[in-house]
Parts: structure tokens; C-alpha cells; sequence
């Protein structure tokens, strides 16, 4: 394993936690609309770097 996988945690109001893998040990990441993993010139960062969108998803969200 040349990188450690990422998890995404959010806290949940009652308490729990809610958590998903964010990006795989080949350095795939999650697109944070459609939830496939892309590889980085897949993606289309968003203002802040909070989260990720993949260009299929960037397109539909600009056209609609």
C-alpha cells in the first residue's frame, strides 16, 4: 500500500458518526455528486477545495 486510504467523518446531530471512503489507496478520489472514483484529471476541484465533482457531474450542474 503506497498511501493510506482517506475517510470522510461527519458528525451526525444525534451523536453518531456517519463515514465514507474519500479516496483509495491508488489515489482515486470520490466525486462528491455521483460517488464514482475518478482519477485526479477526472476531477474538477471546487472553489474552497472543500470537495470534488467529476467533469460528467461539473457538466450536468453548469447545463441545468
Amino acid at each position: 500500500m503506497s498511501e493510506p486510504a482517506d475517510f470522510l467523518t461527519v458528525p451526525l446531530a444525534d451523536g453518531g458518526v456517519w463515514v465514507r471512503l474519500d479516496r483509495l489507496t491508488d489515489g482515486r478520489v470520490m466525486c462528491c455528486l455521483c460517488f464514482e472514483y475518478c482519477t485526479r484529471d477526472q476531477l474538477t476541484p471546487v472553489d474552497g477545495g472543500v470537495q470534488d465533482v467529476c467533469r460528467t457531474c461539473t457538466a450536468k450542474e453548469t447545463s441545468a
